[in-house]
Protein backbone atom coordinates (compact mmCIF):
# COMPACT_ATOMS: atom_id res chain seq x y z
CA UNK A 1 0.00 0.00 0.00
CA UNK A 2 1.99 3.24 -1.10
CA UNK A 3 1.99 6.10 1.03
CA UNK A 4 2.35 10.40 0.78
CA UNK A 5 1.43 12.04 3.38
CA UNK A 6 3.67 14.36 6.48
CA UNK A 7 4.30 12.94 10.07
CA UNK A 8 6.21 13.95 13.26
CA UNK A 9 9.32 11.78 12.99
CA UNK A 10 10.73 10.48 16.49
CA UNK A 11 12.93 7.55 17.65
CA UNK A 12 15.29 7.85 15.25
CA UNK A 13 18.18 6.17 14.65
CA UNK A 14 20.88 4.63 12.47
CA UNK A 15 21.49 0.87 12.61
CA UNK A 16 23.17 -1.84 10.56
CA UNK A 17 21.26 -4.95 8.71
CA UNK A 18 22.31 -8.35 8.90
CA UNK A 19 24.41 -7.77 5.78
CA UNK A 20 26.04 -4.17 7.80
CA UNK A 21 23.78 -2.15 5.42
CA UNK A 22 22.99 1.41 7.03
CA UNK A 23 19.49 2.06 7.69
CA UNK A 24 17.13 4.45 9.31
CA UNK A 25 14.88 3.21 12.03
CA UNK A 26 12.08 6.13 13.29
CA UNK A 27 8.49 6.51 14.15
CA UNK A 28 6.46 7.86 11.99
CA UNK A 29 3.51 10.07 14.37
CA UNK A 30 0.35 11.86 13.63
CA UNK A 31 -2.73 12.43 15.65
CA UNK A 32 -3.94 8.80 14.78
CA UNK A 33 -1.24 7.14 16.55
CA UNK A 34 2.39 5.99 15.58
CA UNK A 35 4.02 3.40 13.23
CA UNK A 36 7.36 1.84 13.04
CA UNK A 37 9.19 2.71 9.50
CA UNK A 38 12.47 2.11 7.52
CA UNK A 39 14.63 3.58 5.34
CA UNK A 40 17.89 2.35 3.05
CA UNK A 41 20.12 3.94 0.54
CA UNK A 42 20.41 6.98 2.95
CA UNK A 43 21.33 10.01 1.62
CA UNK A 44 24.14 11.75 2.98
CA UNK A 45 22.19 14.24 4.70
CA UNK A 46 20.59 11.32 6.94
CA UNK A 47 23.66 8.98 7.51
CA UNK A 48 23.69 10.45 10.70
CA UNK A 49 20.04 10.53 11.57
CA UNK A 50 17.93 13.15 12.49
CA UNK A 51 19.08 14.93 15.53
CA UNK A 52 15.70 14.86 16.78
CA UNK A 53 12.27 14.92 16.54
CA UNK A 54 11.03 16.10 12.99
CA UNK A 55 8.32 17.18 11.14
CA UNK A 56 8.79 14.67 7.76
CA UNK A 57 7.10 14.46 3.84
CA UNK A 58 7.27 10.79 3.44
CA UNK A 59 6.90 8.49 0.08
CA UNK A 60 6.87 5.11 1.07
CA UNK A 61 4.66 1.77 1.39
CA UNK A 62 2.95 0.54 4.32
CA UNK A 63 3.76 -3.44 4.30
CA UNK A 64 3.62 -6.53 6.97
CA UNK A 65 6.68 -7.14 8.29
CA UNK A 66 6.79 -10.15 10.60
CA UNK A 67 3.18 -10.13 11.76
CA UNK A 68 3.67 -6.57 12.47
CA UNK A 69 2.91 -3.21 10.48
CA UNK A 70 5.97 -1.30 8.92
CA UNK A 71 6.49 1.54 6.09
CA UNK A 72 9.42 1.25 4.16
CA UNK A 73 10.42 4.95 2.72
CA UNK A 74 11.63 5.86 -0.35
CA UNK A 75 12.08 9.50 0.04
CA UNK A 76 12.10 11.76 3.44
CA UNK A 77 12.20 15.33 3.38
CA UNK A 78 12.48 17.26 6.46
CA UNK A 79 10.18 19.95 6.77
CA UNK A 80 10.78 23.35 8.12
CA UNK A 81 8.11 24.23 11.41
CA UNK A 82 7.10 26.60 9.58
CA UNK A 83 5.41 24.73 7.08
CA UNK A 84 3.24 22.74 9.42
CA UNK A 85 0.52 23.39 12.29
CA UNK A 86 2.56 21.61 15.27
CA UNK A 87 -0.88 20.50 17.03
CA UNK A 88 -1.82 18.36 14.30
CA UNK A 89 0.82 15.73 15.17
CA UNK A 90 -0.31 15.30 18.35
CA UNK A 91 -1.14 12.10 19.21
CA UNK A 92 -5.13 12.22 20.39
CA UNK A 93 -7.60 9.79 21.98
CA UNK A 94 -10.50 9.20 19.10
CA UNK A 95 -12.87 8.92 22.28
CA UNK A 96 -15.31 11.44 22.92
CA UNK A 97 -13.94 13.36 25.85
CA UNK A 98 -17.21 15.06 26.36
CA UNK A 99 -18.60 11.74 27.19
CA UNK A 100 -15.87 10.80 29.13
CA UNK A 101 -15.79 13.67 31.15
CA UNK A 102 -19.77 13.08 31.92
CA UNK A 103 -19.14 10.06 32.85
CA UNK A 104 -16.64 11.08 35.49
CA UNK A 105 -19.26 14.13 36.60
CA UNK A 106 -22.03 11.71 37.05
CA UNK A 107 -19.53 9.30 39.09
CA UNK A 108 -19.25 12.51 41.37
CA UNK A 109 -22.60 13.61 41.67
CA UNK A 110 -23.32 10.16 42.95
CA UNK A 111 -20.65 10.07 46.03
CA UNK A 112 -22.54 9.59 49.29
CA UNK A 113 -19.76 11.16 51.55
CA UNK A 114 -20.97 14.68 51.67
CA UNK A 115 -17.49 15.71 52.08
CA UNK A 116 -16.01 13.66 48.70
CA UNK A 117 -18.77 14.87 46.98
CA UNK A 118 -17.96 18.66 47.87
CA UNK A 119 -13.79 18.17 47.39
CA UNK A 120 -14.98 16.54 43.65
CA UNK A 121 -17.26 19.30 42.84
CA UNK A 122 -14.61 22.33 43.87
CA UNK A 123 -12.05 20.68 41.67
CA UNK A 124 -14.48 20.27 38.46
CA UNK A 125 -16.09 23.74 38.71
CA UNK A 126 -11.93 25.14 38.43
CA UNK A 127 -12.37 25.31 34.88
CA UNK A 128 -8.84 26.14 34.47
CA UNK A 129 -8.09 22.49 36.10
CA UNK A 130 -10.90 20.46 34.77
CA UNK A 131 -9.92 21.71 31.22
CA UNK A 132 -6.61 21.13 31.64
CA UNK A 133 -7.01 17.39 33.32
CA UNK A 134 -9.93 16.67 30.28
CA UNK A 135 -6.60 17.41 28.03
CA UNK A 136 -3.76 16.31 29.09
CA UNK A 137 -1.80 13.17 28.08
CA UNK A 138 -1.33 10.77 30.87
CA UNK A 139 2.20 10.12 30.20
CA UNK A 140 4.92 11.57 28.15
CA UNK A 141 5.16 8.08 25.96
CA UNK A 142 4.65 4.96 28.41
CA UNK A 143 0.89 5.07 28.28
CA UNK A 144 -2.00 6.95 27.53
CA UNK A 145 0.42 9.50 25.39
CA UNK A 146 -2.13 11.08 23.84
CA UNK A 147 -4.23 14.56 24.17
CA UNK A 148 -7.41 13.45 25.86
CA UNK A 149 -5.11 10.34 27.72
CA UNK A 150 -5.35 11.20 30.87
CA UNK A 151 -9.14 11.42 31.04
CA UNK A 152 -9.56 8.14 29.09
CA UNK A 153 -7.27 6.91 31.84
CA UNK A 154 -8.96 8.18 34.89
CA UNK A 155 -12.45 6.93 33.65
CA UNK A 156 -10.82 3.07 33.42
CA UNK A 157 -9.37 3.12 36.56
CA UNK A 158 -12.99 4.82 37.92
CA UNK A 159 -14.71 1.62 35.96
CA UNK A 160 -12.71 -0.80 37.56
CA UNK A 161 -12.77 0.85 41.23
CA UNK A 162 -16.51 0.58 40.87
CA UNK A 163 -16.20 -2.97 40.05
CA UNK A 164 -13.10 -4.00 42.73
CA UNK A 165 -15.74 -2.00 45.69
CA UNK A 166 -18.64 -4.60 45.09
CA UNK A 167 -15.73 -7.44 46.14
CA UNK A 168 -13.99 -6.22 49.12
CA UNK A 169 -14.87 -3.93 52.31
CA UNK A 170 -14.10 -0.14 51.02
CA UNK A 171 -14.92 2.63 51.62
CA UNK A 172 -16.63 3.24 48.25
CA UNK A 173 -16.91 6.88 48.03
CA UNK A 174 -13.05 7.36 48.84
CA UNK A 175 -11.51 4.15 46.11
CA UNK A 176 -13.64 5.89 43.35
CA UNK A 177 -12.29 9.25 44.03
CA UNK A 178 -9.06 8.14 44.39
CA UNK A 179 -9.28 6.12 41.05
CA UNK A 180 -10.10 9.32 38.86
CA UNK A 181 -7.96 11.64 40.36
CA UNK A 182 -4.45 9.81 41.37
CA UNK A 183 -2.67 11.28 38.62
CA UNK A 184 -3.84 14.84 38.64
CA UNK A 185 -0.19 16.17 39.27
CA UNK A 186 0.05 15.15 35.38
CA UNK A 187 -1.34 18.26 34.78
CA UNK A 188 1.40 20.15 35.98
CA UNK A 189 4.42 17.46 35.66
CA UNK A 190 3.94 17.44 31.43
CA UNK A 191 3.14 19.88 29.07
CA UNK A 192 1.31 19.25 25.85
CA UNK A 193 2.55 22.28 23.07
CA UNK A 194 4.74 23.06 20.97
CA UNK A 195 4.39 20.12 19.21
CA UNK A 196 5.50 16.90 21.37
CA UNK A 197 4.98 16.03 25.12
CA UNK A 198 7.19 17.48 27.60
CA UNK A 199 8.20 17.37 31.19
CA UNK A 200 8.10 20.82 32.47
CA UNK A 201 10.53 22.46 35.14
CA UNK A 202 8.25 21.73 37.60
CA UNK A 203 7.71 18.05 36.87
CA UNK A 204 11.43 17.33 36.62
CA UNK A 205 11.90 18.45 39.90
CA UNK A 206 9.25 17.19 41.90
CA UNK A 207 7.37 14.72 40.12
CA UNK A 208 3.34 14.47 39.41
CA UNK A 209 3.01 12.24 43.19
CA UNK A 210 3.88 15.42 44.78
CA UNK A 211 2.12 17.77 42.73
CA UNK A 212 -0.86 15.95 42.66
CA UNK A 213 -1.04 15.85 46.29
CA UNK A 214 -0.40 19.46 46.43
CA UNK A 215 -3.21 20.45 44.63
CA UNK A 216 -5.65 18.44 45.75
CA UNK A 217 -4.82 19.80 49.40
CA UNK A 218 -5.17 23.43 48.14
CA UNK A 219 -8.63 22.69 46.98
CA UNK A 220 -9.48 20.99 50.11
CA UNK A 221 -7.94 24.10 52.17
CA UNK A 222 -10.76 25.77 50.70
CA UNK A 223 -13.36 23.52 52.31
CA UNK A 224 -14.96 24.34 55.73
CA UNK A 225 -14.57 21.68 58.48
CA UNK A 226 -13.47 18.76 56.00
CA UNK A 227 -12.41 15.75 58.26
CA UNK A 228 -9.01 15.67 58.79
CA UNK A 229 -9.13 12.08 58.53
CA UNK A 230 -10.18 12.49 55.56
CA UNK A 231 -7.84 14.79 54.16
CA UNK A 232 -5.25 12.08 55.28
CA UNK A 233 -6.87 8.68 53.86
CA UNK A 234 -6.75 10.82 50.43
CA UNK A 235 -3.51 12.31 51.07
CA UNK A 236 -1.98 8.94 51.49
CA UNK A 237 -3.49 7.63 48.44
CA UNK A 238 -2.00 10.35 46.03
CA UNK A 239 1.34 10.19 47.69
CA UNK A 240 1.32 6.22 47.62
CA UNK A 241 -0.13 5.42 44.40
CA UNK A 242 2.95 4.56 42.23
CA UNK A 243 3.00 1.52 44.84
CA UNK A 244 6.39 1.88 45.35
CA UNK A 245 9.44 3.92 46.60
CA UNK A 246 11.37 3.06 43.75
CA UNK A 247 8.61 3.65 41.27
CA UNK A 248 8.40 7.48 42.44
CA UNK A 249 5.96 6.89 45.67
CA UNK A 250 7.69 8.70 48.82
CA UNK A 251 5.94 6.36 50.86
CA UNK A 252 4.06 2.58 50.42
CA UNK A 253 -0.03 1.77 50.28
CA UNK A 254 -0.93 1.02 53.61
CA UNK A 255 -4.83 1.20 53.49
CA UNK A 256 -6.87 -0.97 51.36
CA UNK A 257 -8.15 1.82 49.56
CA UNK A 258 -4.53 3.11 48.60
CA UNK A 259 -3.34 -0.82 47.80
CA UNK A 260 -6.21 -0.89 45.57
CA UNK A 261 -5.95 2.50 43.68
CA UNK A 262 -1.94 1.49 43.22
CA UNK A 263 -3.02 -1.78 41.43
CA UNK A 264 -5.92 -0.30 39.81
CA UNK A 265 -4.03 2.30 38.05
CA UNK A 266 -0.88 -0.62 37.11
CA UNK A 267 -3.26 -2.63 35.85
CA UNK A 268 -4.64 0.22 33.45
CA UNK A 269 -1.71 1.70 32.95
CA UNK A 270 0.10 -1.64 31.41
CA UNK A 271 -2.68 -3.35 29.40
CA UNK A 272 -2.50 0.19 27.66
CA UNK A 273 0.97 -0.45 27.08
CA UNK A 274 0.29 -3.67 25.46
CA UNK A 275 -2.42 -2.51 23.22
CA UNK A 276 -0.37 0.39 22.23
CA UNK A 277 2.74 -1.86 21.65
CA UNK A 278 0.55 -4.84 19.44
CA UNK A 279 -1.77 -1.95 17.67
CA UNK A 280 0.01 -2.44 14.38
CA UNK A 281 0.61 -6.18 14.91
CA UNK A 282 -1.57 -8.83 13.10
CA UNK A 283 -3.25 -12.00 13.98
CA UNK A 284 -0.34 -14.31 15.20
CA UNK A 285 1.82 -11.79 15.01
CA UNK A 286 4.57 -10.21 17.78
CA UNK A 287 5.40 -7.06 18.11
CA UNK A 288 9.79 -5.96 18.96
CA UNK A 289 11.18 -6.04 22.20
CA UNK A 290 11.40 -2.20 22.10
CA UNK A 291 8.37 -1.30 23.90
CA UNK A 292 7.03 -0.37 27.24
CA UNK A 293 7.02 -3.66 28.79
CA UNK A 294 10.58 -4.65 27.31
CA UNK A 295 9.20 -7.99 25.79
CA UNK A 296 7.95 -9.23 22.50
CA UNK A 297 4.39 -9.35 22.58
CA UNK A 298 2.09 -11.77 20.91
CA UNK A 299 -1.37 -11.36 19.18
CA UNK A 300 -2.96 -15.24 19.62
CA UNK A 301 -4.42 -16.03 15.98
CA UNK A 302 -8.06 -16.39 15.57
CA UNK A 303 -9.97 -19.69 16.67
CA UNK A 304 -11.38 -21.34 13.43
CA UNK A 305 -15.17 -21.50 13.76
CA UNK A 306 -15.61 -25.25 14.36
CA UNK A 307 -19.17 -25.14 14.12
CA UNK A 308 -20.86 -27.40 11.51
Amino acid sequence: MSLRSTFLATDSTVRNDSRGAPYLSLKLVDRTGSIDARMWGLPFELRSGLSGPEYVRVDGNAHEYRGTLQVKIDRLQVLDREEVVEEDYLPATEKDRQALAAELEISGREMEDEHLRALFERMVADEEFWEAFCTAPAAKGMHHARIGGLLEHSVQCMRIARAVSDLYPVNRDLLIFGAIFHDAGKIKELSWEAGGFAYTTEGRLEGHVVLGERLVASYIAGIPDFPEELRLQISHILLSHQGEIEYGSPTQPKTLEALLVSLIDNLDARAEMFLQSTENVSAGGWSHHENPLKRALYIPRERENEEG
